[in-house]
């Protein structure tokens, strides 16, 4: 594991970071090869007349490799940051407060004012750079 995957899942319980359950490391069974991963894949995990959005980075040192957040299944997109904006750098931390990762999801929630992606430097952890008062795109 590389990133912050070693922090939580190995230490980040003695900085009391929950990253288990009763019955064992909860966060482990997200990994993309665990049972319960393949078991959900197995039925299937969307269910019609239900719209699906998936956004993920290649920068994801949590989940790894980052691919297992894709969904391909009926009424499900996804949405690799990097495909829309190659100089996003965000990684799992910073995925949270991107601005890539914030227009895919508004314009899943409103797809009849949807609006274009607009390109700007993020840094992994920190987040987006400041740009001037004209942006970038």
């Amino acid at each position: 594991m590389v990133g912050l995957a070693p922090l939580v899942h190995g230490v980040g319980p003695s900085f009391g970071l929950n990253t288990g359950s009763a019955e064992g490391p909860a966060a482990v069974e997200f990994g993309a090869t665990s049972a319960f991963v393949q078991q959900l894949d197995a039925g299937g995990i969307t269910v019609p007349d239900v719209s699906y959005t998936q956004i993920v980075t290649r920068y994801d040192e949590l989940v790894i490799p980052y691919t297992s957040g894709i969904v391909a299944e009926p009424n499900s997109t996804n949405f690799t940051v990097q495909d829309q904006c190659p100089q996003d750098l965000a990684d799992h931390l910073s995925l949270a407060s991107d601005p890539v990762a914030a227009r895919d999801v508004l314009n899943a929630l409103d797809p009849a004012h949807a609006e274009p992606v607009r390109c700007s430097v993020v840094l992994p952890a920190i987040g987006a750079v400041p740009t001037g008062s004209g942006g970038s795109s």
